[in-house]
């Protein structure tokens, strides 16, 4: 599962690797994009749309743990102004969700702690305070969220 498919680079890499994958792209014509180029591969859904909207309906395809690939480019480290509220709300659906999937966050150098975007610390306080089974750990640039050993 992946949130910001844009070109579809990840979901290619990983198509022949994975049983299922979904992916959400925020921008109409990107997630069109991805929709043609996987059009011949079953196993590959490209939902449109807002994360905080559609991962419920993600979710609920889900019957046992799955990989989470979130995109941190959605958080407006590359110098726009992003949505601060959805990589909360992400994590909050993913985390309350009953089964301990693994989420991945790329770029996790971009959670810097500087408007409005949250910093890796507060990342790990808020995911380790609210979800104590769950450990965060940053390694590679990319900020992992496991069950806790």
């Amino acid at each position: 599962m992946e949130t910001g498919t844009y070109y579809g680079e990840m979901v290619a890499a990983m198509k022949r690797r994975f049983e299922r994958i979904y992916s959400i792209e925020f921008v109409p014509e990107l997630a069109e994009r991805g929709q043609r180029k996987f059009a011949g591969d079953p196993h590959i859904r490209i939902f449109c749309g807002d994360s905080r909207l559609v991962m419920p309906e993600v979710l609920a395809l889900l019957d046992g743990p799955a990989l989470f690939w979130l995109d941190a480019g959605y958080y407006g480290w590359i110098g726009k102004q992003g949505d601060q509220q959805r990589l909360s709300a992400e994590l909050e659906m993913i985390l309350s969700h009953p089964f301990a999937h693994i989420i991945l966050l790329d770029d996790a150098r971009g959670l810097t702690g500087r408007d409005g975007v949250p910093s890796v610390a507060d990342v790990k306080s808020y995911v380790e305070s609210t979800f104590p089974q769950r450990a965060v750990k940053v390694e590679y640039d990319i900020l992992r969220i496991t069950r806790r050993k």
